[in-house]
């Protein structure tokens, strides 16, 4: 067996962490690409209005004036909040309903049409329902973003505690491991990688269902700013909000999906 030289290992380790950077070097080339083509489309070319689509420059003269007003941070202190109270909220409580649900024959059977009718069901359908029923404020938007991130959790859960290898669990039988252990030490580190991908699925869903709940009946928050901003037609400050939440979104489904690679990687070992 020829043994790797220290100039070797040096060079294929740099390349290891070139690779491993090679999906950022991609999403930085994509927005560069993006915002080329908006400005040229926009300034250059004049093919759209910039009273309608602001140019990109306009974007960034947009969080200045929304800085300088004084609403800026304000709006993203209380959408932040009620994002992380609903979104905690629907982690804790899908968590604990998706396994549940995958672990009960009876549960599952009651559960999953339940699960499955509620993640078809619009927010924007029933977001005035639910602001008759909790209110004019910030509660209401909380229960859109705990809907929005508790169904897909619990539906990732059901399938991770549900699909468990079946040769993993005659191996747990094999060694003598009671049913608890085998819950325990089997079927929940399987279903962490599934939970970690309900966790990523819903980011997006959740910030979805804050924006919805605050165009529609809020007075706080940015997705009424995005509202005033359009009515005044001052589209480079809805510009910019839109903007910053699609770089939240991104930023984190991108961490979510790291963690979930990491922590999926015994899971792979283990199939082989």
């Amino acid at each position: 067996m020829t043994a790797i030289t220290a100039p070797a290992a040096v060079r294929v380790g740099t390349w290891k962490r070139l690779r491993s950077r090679r999906g950022l070097w991609f999403t930085i080339a994509d927005f560069a690409l993006i915002i080329a083509i908006w400005h040229i489309a926009v300034v250059n070319l004049e093919l759209v209005s910039r009273v309608f689509l602001p140019a990109p420059a306009d974007v960034l003269v947009g969080y200045g004036e929304l800085a300088d007003a004084g609403v800026l941070w304000n709006n993203m202190g209380h959408s932040a909040l009620t994002w992380v109270i609903g979104y905690g909220l629907g982690l804790i409580v899908g968590v604990i309903v998706g396994l549940l649900v995958g672990s009960l024959h009876v549960a599952y059977k009651l559960g999953m049409p339940l699960l499955w009718a509620a993640w078809a069901t619009p927010l924007v359908a029933i977001q005035p329902i639910i602001g008759v029923w909790f209110g004019f404020g910030i509660a209401p938007n909380i229960v859109l973003v705990f809907l929005s991130a508790a169904i897909p959790i619990a539906l990732n859960t059901v399938a991770g505690v549900a699909g468990v290898s079946p040769s993993l669990m005659r191996a747990s039988r094999v060694y003598g491991a009671s049913r608890w252990q085998t819950y325990l030490l089997v079927r929940l580190p399987w279903t962490v990688p599934y939970i970690i991908g309900g966790i990523r699925l819903a980011v997006p869903t959740s910030l979805i269902g804050l924006l919805i709940g605050e165009m529609v009946g809020s007075p706080s928050g940015m997705g009424s700013l995005i509202v005033v901003s359009l009515a005044r037609f001052r589209t480079n400050q809805a510009f910019a909000a839109i903007i910053f939440f699609i770089i939240v979104a991104v930023i984190m489904v991108s961490a979510a999906d790291a963690l979930e690679r990491r922590i999926g990687k015994w899971r792979e070992v283990s199939a082989r």
